[in-house]
């Protein structure tokens, strides 16, 4: 799914035998998705993948990590990094995400109203200082997605599963987006609109429409996506074709 998204996936070994940041030094994001019930992170490996992220990489973790967390204090040594706190434990629900903070890369290609489909879902609070994003329909003031930067890196953490329990839950393509964009966001992507001059030439012209003609349904970074929403497609056309002869 993550591929599908222009993402490249590479696996580690299962969190629960990490111990070494020596295999992080590939990677920009770590997904954290847990499946086994009373498996902890080595205290080595907490204390590895903490001092990666406060270096700069980037963290996301699903509804599992934080309730294991506050059910059987696993994974202490990364609690400082989580910017979200559960408060009750796991119901299986209809999901519904609301946008609280605009984001351009978490919220790219997304609505303000995100219906997630039956998942399961833990009831989390975002901690202070904390951003949140979304909030969720478990209960009143109950968090979705929310994150924080510590040092130099940026943390994301989900009230959901999101693929920890299934892989069907991914195919909800909702969910599927959500959970991409967020790994972009802890990467630091950053996109910067270009009003339609893609080459950078200051003139909107036959080069800048050929290049997102050429681009036209691709994913992810690219430079013609004009609007940042990780998708060239036809508003970015329209973005060029509105502004052709600005600058020349």
């Amino acid at each position: 799914m993550l591929q599908a998204h222009g993402l490249t996936v590479a696996w580690t070994l299962p969190y629960y035998e990490f111990e070494q940041a020596a295999l992080l030094n590939t990677c920009d994001v770590v997904l954290l998705t847990p499946l086994i019930n009373h498996y902890d992170m080595p205290a080595r490996g907490q204390w590895a993948l903490d001092s990666w992220v406060r270096d700069g990489g980037g963290l996301v973790t699903v509804e599992w990590t934080l309730w294991s967390w506050a059910r059987s204090r696993m994974f202490a040594g990364l609690s400082d990094l989580l910017p979200a706190q559960a408060m009750r434990f796991t119901r299986y629900q209809a999901v519904v995400y609301t946008m609280r903070t605009y984001d351009p890369i978490l919220s790219a290609g997304l609505e303000a109203s995100l219906p997630l489909g039956v998942l399961n879902e833990t009831l989390t609070l975002a901690r202070a200082g904390a951003t949140l994003f979304y909030a969720s329909n478990y209960a009143p003031n109950s968090a979705g997605v929310v994150g924080w930067q510590v040092a130099s890196g940026r943390i994301l953490s989900f009230s959901i599963a999101a693929g920890a329990v299934s892989p069907t839950e991914l195919e909800d393509p909702t969910t599927a987006r959500l959970l991409a964009n967020a790994v972009r966001w802890a990467a630091g992507n950053t996109c910067t609109p270009s009003q339609g001059d893609i080459t950078r030439d200051g003139c909107v012209d036959d080069a800048d429409l050929l290049t997102v003609l050429f681009a036209f349904g691709t994913t992810g970074s690219h430079s013609a996506d004009v609007n940042c929403d990780h998708l060239v497609d036809d508003a970015d056309l329209l973005e060029v074709l509105f502004q052709f002869g600005t600058g020349c």
